[in-house]
C-alpha cells in the first residue's frame, strides 16, 4: 500500500512538472517577445484598476521574469530527459527547475506590488508559496549535507514576505494623511471608528506590525539562517507575525462585509502556515510503550 501511494505521488509530481514546463515556456516566450500592449496585460492581470501605461523598468522586469521561465522550462525538459522521475528524492535538476519558477513568481509578485496591483500580488503570493510545497514533496526528507541549492532556496521566501508586508506597512506609516484618510473613510461606519484612537491608531499599529516582519527577516538574513539546516528562529518569528497580521487584516475586511477581499486574505495566513510547516518538518517520535 505504501509503495502504491508513493507511485501515485510520483505520477502526480510528473504531471505537475509537465504542466509547469508548458506554463513556463508559454509565458516565458510571451514575456520575452511580446510588445508593450501584451506586457501591459501581464501588468494588469486580475487588476480591478488597470493601469494604462507600463514603465520601461517594469518592461525590463517582465523580460527578466520571461528569461527565468524559459530557464525553468529547459530545466524541466532536462529533468525528463534524465528520467529523474524514477527517483524523485534525487531529482537535482527538477529541484532547480522548481526553484527557477519560484524565482520568476517572486519577481513577478514584486512587480505587482510596485504597480499597486493587489489582486495580482495575491495571486503570485499563493502561486509562489504553493510551489514551495511541491518542492518540499520532491525533496522528501533532505539529507543534512550542505549544498549550494540548500543555501539559497529560501531566499524567495524572504523576498516575498519583504515586499508583501514591507510595502503596505511603509505606506501606512509614511504614506501621509492621504493614505490614512482612505482607511478612515473605509471604516467610518464600523465599530473600529469608535475604538480609543479610532481607525487612525489601528492603521498605524497595523503598519508597525507589517514593518516588523521585514526587520525580523533582516535579522534572519544577517544571522545567515537561510544557509543553515538547523533551527531558524528569526525567520519563524517573521512567519508567525505575518500569519497574525494577515489574520487581523482579514478580520478587518470581514467586518466590512467585503466577502471577496476577506476570502482572498484567508489564503495568505494559510499558505504562510504551510511554508512554516515546510521549514519545520515534524520529527519522527519513537514509539512509547503503554504501561
Amino acid at each position: 500500500m505504501k509503495n502504491k501511494q508513493m507511485n501515485l505521488t510520483v505520477i502526480s509530481v510528473v504531471l505537475i512538472a509537465l504542466l509547469l514546463c508548458a506554463y513556463a515556456f508559454a509565458h516565458g516566450f510571451g514575456m520575452l517577445s511580446d510588445d508593450e500592449a501584451r506586457l501591459l496585460g501581464y501588468q494588469n492581470v486580475v487588476s480591478k484598476e488597470p493601469n494604462e501605461i507600463i514603465s520601461s523598468g517594469v518592461m525590463l522586469s517582465f523580460r527578466i521574469v520571461g528569461l527565468l521561465f524559459i530557464i525553468s522550462g529547459i530545466l524541466f525538459l532536462a529533468s525528463f530527459a534524465n528520467r529523474e522521475f524514477r527517483n524523485i528524492s534525487n531529482a537535482a535538476v527538477l529541484k532547480w527547475a522548481l526553484f527557477s519558477v519560484i524565482l520568476a513568481g517572486t519577481v513577478y509578485g514584486g512587480i505587482m506590488r510596485v504597480v499597486s496591483n493587489q489582486q495580482g500580488a495575491a495571486l503570485l503570493f499563493f502561486f509562489t508559496m504553493l510551489l514551495f510545497l511541491i518542492l518540499g514533496i520532491v525533496e522528501g526528507k533532505p539529507a543534512g549535507t550542505h549544498t549550494f541549492f540548500s543555501s539559497i532556496k529560501l531566499l524567495p521566501v524572504y523576498a516575498v514576505l519583504l515586499y508583501t508586508m514591507g510595502i503596505p506597512g511603509w505606506a501606512k506609516i509614511f504614506g501621509g494623511r492621504q493614505a490614512i484618510d482612505r482607511y478612515v473613510n473605509m471604516f467610518k461606519d464600523s465599530f473600529v471608528a469608535g475604538l480609543p484612537g479610532g481607525t487612525t491608531l489601528i492603521i498605524y499599529l497595523l503598519g508597525v506590525l507589517e514593518l516588523a516582519v521585514p526587520l525580523l527577516l533582516i535579522i534572519s538574513l544577517l544571522k545567515g539562517e537561510f544557509r543553515k539546516s538547523g533551527p531558524k528562529p528569526w525567520l519563524n518569528y517573521a512567519l508567525v507575525l505575518s500569519i497574525f497580521t494577515f489574520t487581523i487584516l482579514c478580520f478587518g475586511l470581514a467586518i466590512l462585509f467585503n466577502f471577496g477581499g476577506s476570502t482572498n486574505l484567508v489564503f495568505y495566513p494559510i499558505f504562510t502556515l504551510l511554508v512554516l510547516v515546510y521549514l519545520n518538518p515534524a520529527q519522527d517520535q519513537p514509539a512509547s510503550d503503554n504501561i
